[in-house]
Formats: C-alpha cells, structure tokens, sequence
C-alpha cells in the first residue's frame, strides 16, 4: 500500500499542462518537519492531503536511517541539493574562507583557495537535502528547544499569547516519546511519534582516554552526561555546563520524525486520506482569477527526477506541467530558500525584485527573502599526543560567556571527531588523536541576509547571502572567543600524557600563543552555518518586512500559509528542528481551528 501511495502518476504530456481531477483539502509543499508532520496529522483529522516532495523516498537507505551516517547523508547525491552562499558582500573577505569550493574545468569539485587553471568559483557549500523527510534525514538529529525568550519574542510582537513558552511547551509533550528520562518526569512526553534519547553515557564507567577528556571537561565547566538538556527548569536558560546530546533518534540509533511518521500515516490509506507524491518540484502557487483579494487555490508543478539546478544530477530536463488544486488551503513548507523563492515566482514579494523578472504582482510583500538568519559556528578542535582509545557518542556542553546579554548563549558538542563546516566531500579527518568541541553561537546580532531571485526560472537556485557580522560583529566574535577560551581549557584539562593538544584552529600549535585580535580575525573569517531561517517571518502586519501573521498566514492573501523554518522571526536556539516540529504541531492547531470555524459557518 506504502508503494501505491508513494506511486508517480503520469498526469500530463510532455509539454502539455494538465489539471488533475483529484480533491485535496489541503495541498502541502515539502516534506521536511514542518511539512511533513502537518501533512500526517491533517490527515489523520480526516482531511485529504496531498503532500509534495521534489526528492525521492530514500528511508530504507541506511545512510539515512541510520542516525550515524549523517555525514555520509549530507554527501550523498541522491538526496543533495547543492547551494552555495556568501557570507559577505566583500569579495575580498570571501576569498579568505579556506573551504570555497570550486567547478573545475572537468566538472568536478575543487575546495580551497588554490584552485586549477580555469576553475569557477561557486562559494560557500550549503547541503539541503530534497528527499521524503526533507533536511531531517541528514542533520545531525538534535532535539534541543530554545530559550523561553525566543517563544516569548513571537507573542510579544503579534500580540498572540499563545506563542508564550509556556503555551508552546505542550506541542514538543505532544510530539516526544522521551527515552532518556523516567516516566512522569514533568515537561516530557511519551506517546508522541518523535522518539528522543541521548548518546549512551556507558562510556563514562568504562576506563579510557575519551572518559578522561570528558572528566576534565566536567571539571571545567560542571554537569554531566546524563542531565536532561530539555527539562522545563524555571532557570533552565542560565544553566550551563554539561548535559545529555538529545536527538531525534530511537534506542537504536535509527533517525525517526518525518519519514517514519508519513509512512506510518500510510500504512492505513483506508483512515487517513494522505496522497505522497514524489519528483514534482512546484513553481508556483495559482490564485482565483475572479476574487477581489488574492485567494490561493492551488499550484502549478513540474514532474519527474532531479529538475532543480541544485540537484548534482540534473541533466537539463524540463519534466512535465501539472496543475494540482485544494479546495481549503496551500501550505509552502519549503525551507529558508525554497519557500521565498516559490512565493516570489508566485508573485508574492518586493514589486521591484518581481517586475525585474516580468513576474505579475500578485501581492506586494517587502519582506518575502529577507532578514534570512543564521547561527554562527567554530570549534576548537586539537590533536592529542597519542591515539585516544574509547569511544562515546557526543554529550552537549552550554555555557553562558562573561558577555552574554541574557540567556546562555553557546552549544557545544564534544567527542573525537572532527566538523569544520560543509563542503563536497566534508569532513576532514585528522586521525585517531582528533578532539574537538564544536559549537554554535546563539541570537547574533546581526540578520540581514537575503534569498534574491536569479530569475524567473523555477528550476534555477536563488541568490542567497547571509551578510554575517554586518551588526554587532565585535561583541559576537568577543563570545565565540570567550566560548573558544573555555573549551580549549576544558579539552586540555586531562594532562600528560593524553596532552599536550596540538590545536588546529582556532590557535593553531602546542603553546596556544595566539593574539585575541587573531583568533577573532580566524572565527570571523572561518564561521560556518547550518540553520537558515526567517526569511517568510512572522509578524505584525504593520512592520513591512513580517510576512505571515501569528496564524501563519500570509498578510493579505487567502488560504495561503508558511510552515517551515522560514516563519521563525529569528533563529530559535541552537538547532531549529524539534521547533519546527512543533511549529508544524501549533500550524495543525490553527489549521484545524480555521476548518472547523468555516464548515459551521457554511
């Protein structure tokens, strides 16, 4: 039954646009988790859903399955979208990121900053996955909310309590089956299709060099392995030190959340109306001809594989048009540089940037593929003086700098393994000695990135530069090296003769001698990302740049909605994916509300 649903149906001749005759309630674009989880729980309300995904379904892959992997996920061209970014305007400071990755004249990759005769620069590398499940079938898995402050923030600017912390606690309850915490512990729940558990701590009784580090470390900074990153504290934003790595992942290590909860929706077509179709890349949303207001009422899609220029395997194909409609509401679930892109080539956005590509107005938008948001990331990471024996998966460390402005501001993750950001073929590694803490930078300063059209061709990748550092720069770059200091204390506090640690970056060497001014000049320099957000965000519709209301709506469009990472006004903690599974949850809420207020008024 799992393969029908999934089935591709031929709908239209090459060339030839076709409009379906099947009926959809509500018709979801993407299935990453705030697409994904939506499209699985309108229908089990009883509602027929259709959900589109450019990719393919790769979750028997255990390159994908396998939490593990995600390394070789994120590689794997079967799944890959290929984005390259700027981080700056500066060409000169762009030519600086050691990891710029080039088209050779072969057409292979080069990465560095030495590239053969006749080689394109492309930028800097930037996997998203297009595939059944979207980028949570190759991130890393981590399950760790944000601060109160960032819920609070949304509330406060709309108006909406409901986006409260402590109204938005229920939907990560309702979503968990927590597996590293007793039953009954408060702020947990377990019955939900998100399974939760954390690196096994065994390792912390078992002698070995990696429990060594991991006790220094402890030293430095306090905790332990075991404590519950997620737990409802009243001062849980002020406390640090070390905690359990949550992640999305059963008590096996398979990766479960979007695949897992679709297929589960599908094994009983019978119950729940859901409708999956694979390959089919949407162009654009279709509105009412005859309404005085836009009013969405479907899209417009081409089929077959690996039609958008991003996917490594695209040959030129232009696929098959189809006209697909619902008879409530389209919802994007696009992601940070698809859902911009889809509206905009819908004609929703600036009016100059869509009159530059002949793309009727349908809605002038200012702030559709602006203040595209991001964290900032570094590392310490250092060679030891001899191969490290043991093992252990990571635990997560939280520090709050001498700088911080409120909440703690740092997410690290330590174990011997080596992560300095993405590039084809990413990571590096140096060996059995290797040992870093990477970490994340919260709430920067800065956010004024943008997701610009290149054209009016739905198949071509959009322009996208994250502007880092253009606010706040010295203030951020003084707490990522603060957090740098504390972990190069806490990864060298074992001794001889597991050290002295021959640090790479970002004070490469043995005595650590390094100015501050050039450590900052390496993380401003070498910072790297992997959580683009906010560029449909939400807000008042008074401020020019929102751009879906509390509800998830757009301003001034009908039966259109966002639901994806795009919609958070600013980056939500550390790793925006368990808050964008709950976004999807609260969507499902408002959606359900709104179907619920139209059958009785009809």
């Amino acid at each position: 039954m799992v393969r029908q649903a999934l089935a591709l149906v031929l709908l239209a001749l090459a060339g030839v646009i076709a409009k379906t005759t099947a009926s959809y309630d509500y018709i979801i674009v993407g299935s990453g988790p705030g697409g994904a989880p939506l499209a699985a729980n309108l229908a089990r309300a009883g509602y027929p859903t259709l959900l589109l995904e450019a990719g393919d379904d790769l979750g028997n892959n255990k390159n994908y399955s396998e939490m593990i992997n995600f390394n070789l996920a994120a590689n794997d061209e079967k799944s890959r979208w290929d984005f390259f970014v700027k981080h700056s305007s500066d060409e000169e400071r762009e030519g600086k990121y050691e990891h710029t990755t080039w088209r050779k004249p072969d057409g292979s990759f080069y990465v560095g900053l030495d590239p053969p005769a006749g080689s394109k620069r492309l930028g800097i590398y930037y996997p998203r996955s297009a595939t059944l499940g979207g980028c949570a079938m190759h991130n890393g898995g981590v399950c760790n909310l944000p601060s109160d402050d960032d819920w609070n923030a949304i509330a406060e600017s709309t108006g909406d309590e409901t986006w409260l912390a402590k109204n938005m606690r229920q939907y990560f309850e309702r979503i968990e089956t927590a597996q590293y915490v007793p039953a009954g512990t408060p702020g947990h729940g377990y019955n939900g299709y998100l399974n939760v558990t954390i690196s096994d701590p065994a390792f912390m009784q078992q002698t070995s060099d990696i429990q060594e580090i991991a006790k220094g470390i402890i030293n430095v900074v306090g905790g332990e392995v075991t404590r519950d990153i997620n737990a409802p504290d009243a001062d849980r934003d002020q406390s640090t030190g070390v905690f359990g790595l949550a992640s999305h992942a059963d008590l096996n290590g398979h990766r479960v959340g979007t695949n897992t909860y679709i297929r589960a929706t599908l094994d009983d077509p019978e119950k729940f109306p859901l409708t999956v179709q694979l390959q089919s890349l949407v162009t654009k949303v279709l509105f009412s001809e005859d309404a005085e207001e836009p009013v969405a009422i479907g899209v417009e899609v081409i089929r077959g594989p690996s039609l958008y220029k991003a996917d490594p395997r695209y040959n030129g194909t232009k696929g098959e048009v189809i006209q697909l409609f619902a008879n409530r509401e389209i919802i994007i679930a696009g992601g940070a540089f698809n859902s911009p892109q889809i509206l905009k080539l819908s004609g929703i956005g600036p009016a100059e940037e869509l009159e530059n590509f002949n793309i009727p107005v349908v809605k002038d938008l200012p702030g559709v593929g602006e203040k595209l948001a991001d964290n900032y990331e570094g590392g310490v990471l250092a060679l030891a003086s001899k191969p490290l024996n043991g093992s252990s998966g990571p635990f997560a460390v939280l520090l709050k700098t001498p700088t911080a402005r409120k909440n703690r501001n740092i997410y690290g993750w330590c174990k011997s393994f080596s992560f300095e950001g993405f590039w084809p073929g990413f990571p590096t590694e140096y060996g059995p000695s290797e040992y870093e803490c990477a970490f994340v930078h919260m709430n920067p300063r800065s956010q004024t990135g943008y997701v610009h059209l290149r054209s009016n061709d739905p198949q071509e990748p959009p322009e996208i530069n994250f502007n880092f550092f253009e606010h706040g720069e010295d203030e951020d770059l003084t707490e990522m090296l603060d957090a740098a200091k504390i972990f190069r204390k806490a990864i060298t506090a074992v001794g001889e003769p597991i050290g002295p640690f021959d640090e790479k970056h970002p004070c490469p060497g043995k005595n650590q001698n390094c100015t501050d001014a050039a450590q900052k000049e390496f993380l401003k320099l070498q910072t790297y990302s992997h959580h683009a957000t906010s560029t449909c965000g939400i807000g008042p519709a008074d401020d020019k740049l929102a751009v879906l209301d509390s509800k998830f709506r757009v301003h001034g469009v009908k039966n259109l909605r966002v639901v994806d990472a795009s919609a958070f006004p600013s980056v939500p903690g550390a790793f925006p994916v368990c808050p964008i599974f709950m976004l999807a949850e609260k969507a499902t809420d408002e959606i359900l509300k709104d179907a619920k207020l139209a059958s009785h008024s009809s």
